[in-house]
């Protein structure tokens, strides 16, 4: 950060300075056992302010059921806080607004303050944030640096401001680039000499990364930046990326669902036009509700339309992966991860039905691949798989356990339908012909092993897998292309 220009900024002649009265309820309200008729009193020193906090107390911003007639009796009704707010939110409003510079358009900025400070307090309430006084006057004022450096850089600010016209998520970016430091930076330096408390310096100063604020304030500070993009959907009518920051970051920070926002921005235009009046800010035309609501709904659509789109890309994209996580790249075939998993599972839930286990192995398939060339060899391999997807059941999961080594899971298959399919399949194999490049059909066999686990004979899962792959052993030393059925022994009868 460029410190130099930033303590330039900071002594600057031209920089407003706070009313006697704020600095001295800023004092008041920081001390730990303060008096409340002194605060009520040191208000009372300046009539219109003391005027406007009991008209705002009354309006519908607050609605009380009866009229409150007294600083006092405001402070006891509304709390600290509320009063506090207002009576600084009064007095720095009311010392910033008439502080004109060139190319700063002061009715946009206090528009767009008022909407973000009235949006956020809102958003607390739905959320029950506590702190919903600090969150309104940290609304009104997280732009507060833009006001400092517009007032002491003049023209070169002037011109960054045209640079970035309408969007307001540029501004910072740009102001980085050209002065080392943006507004953010100067507004919480500013807050902080004028011994603002902290719950309003850090919406000021984090207000552009509400993720980088403090955890005891974050809450805080994300309300507050939630509120600045609602506020740019009233004052900007091209605030799509805004509206779809607020949907995604009030779901992810607050669990805010998206069917919560039109309300939303009924409560707050019509909170925002009571408070325009009361704090005398510079004249504005409001757009009507329902235009910026169509807007919004519009805008809202298209998100949700966009919404489906990304959801279903999304599990198109998991789909795939899934499938190439768990799938052999040669074969199609299921992979031994996904067999590894499968068998487990299908070896827990069998204790109620028979669960069957077919290991097969292409016989004597490394000589076909010395003779023929590896290419050749893939495409057997390719054709075994096809070949048992053609022959077994729709619902056996066929995987390559390695090499020329293939595994198949038969869930609620007994031993005997288990032994007639390793046939079926072994039959259907040595009927297939592979091509080669000498063009002559090729012939393969299978040896193939079956056990069948039917209730508590297999301990764990990996003998069950073992007793299977050694009956592939069995049907090797028997003369290949045959099947063997591992069956148990049971004791005779005493």
């Amino acid at each position: 950060m460029n410190q130099a220009l930033l303590c330039k900024i900071l002594r600057s002649p031209r920089l407003p300075t706070l009313p006697t009265v704020a600095l001295d309820v800023i004092e008041l309200v920081q001390k730990k056992n303060v008096d409340i008729k002194q605060i009520a009193n040191t208000i009372q020193l300046d009539p219109a302010l003391a005027s406007k906090i009991l008209k705002t107390v009354n309006s519908s911003f607050y609605g009380q059921a009866y009229s409150i007639s007294t600083i006092s009796h405001a402070l006891v009704v509304l709390g600290l806080n509320s009063v506090k707010s207002l009576a600084l939110g009064f007095s720095l409003v009311a010392n910033l607004k008439d502080h004109t510079s060139e190319g700063f358009d002061h009715v946009a900025f206090w528009k767009r303050s008022l909407y973000a400070a009235t949006a956020a307090k809102s958003l607390a309430q739905k959320v029950n944030i506590p702190q919903q006084e600090e969150i309104f006057l940290g609304g009104l004022l997280h732009d507060l640096g833009m006001l400092a450096m517009s007032q002491t850089l003049g023209s070169p600010y002037a011109k960054l401001l045209r640079e970035a016209g309408d969007n307001h998520d540029q501004l910072a970016a740009i102001e980085r680039q050209r002065f080392d430091m943006d507004h953010a930076q100067v507004g919480g330096a500013l807050a902080e000499s004028w011994n603002l408390p902290p719950l309003l310096v850090a919406p000021i100063l984090y207000h552009e990364q509400p993720d980088d604020a403090p955890p005891p304030v974050q809450p805080l500070v994300r309300c507050i930046s939630l509120g600045i993009d609602l506020a740019d959907v009233f004052v900007n009518p091209n605030s799509n990326a805004s509206l779809q920051r607020f949907c995604t970051n009030s779901r992810s920070w607050f669990k805010l669902d998206q069917s919560r926002a039109e309300p939303l921005l009924r409560e707050i235009h019509a909170q925002t036009r009571t408070m325009h009046r009361l704090f005398e800010l510079p004249d504005s035309e409001m757009e009507h509700p329902d235009a910026i609501l169509a807007r919004a709904n519009e805008a809202l659509e298209l998100l949700t339309l966009q919404s489906h789109q990304q959801t279903h890309e999304l599990r198109q994209a998991n789909e795939k992966l899934s499938h190439q996580v768990n799938t052999d790249p040669l074969t199609g075939a299921a992979n031994r991860g996904r067999f590894n998993c499968a068998i487990v599972e299908a070896f827990l839930a069998a204790s109620d039905r028979p669960l069957s286990l077919l290991f097969l192995d292409v016989d004597h398939f490394k000589s076909f691949n010395d003779t023929y060339g590896h290419p050749t060899g893939d495409r057997v391999l390719v054709e075994v798989v096809n070949t048992l997807r053609n022959t077994l059941p729709d619902h056996a999961l066929i995987a390559r356990y390695g090499g020329e080594e293939f595994a198949v899971i038969l869930e609620s298959c007994d031993r005997r339908g288990a032994a007639k399919m390793a046939d079926k399949a072994r039959l259907a194999i040595e009927a297939m012909s592979v091509s080669c490049d000498q063009g002559k059909p090729l012939h393969v066999t299978a040896s193939i092993g079956v056990a069948t686990h039917e209730g508590g004979f297999f301990g764990n899962v990996e003998q069950f897998i073992k007793t299977a792959d050694q009956g592939v052993y069995a049907a090797k030393h028997a003369g290949r292309n045959c099947v063997r059925i591992f069956t148990p022994r049971t004791k005779a009868a005493a």
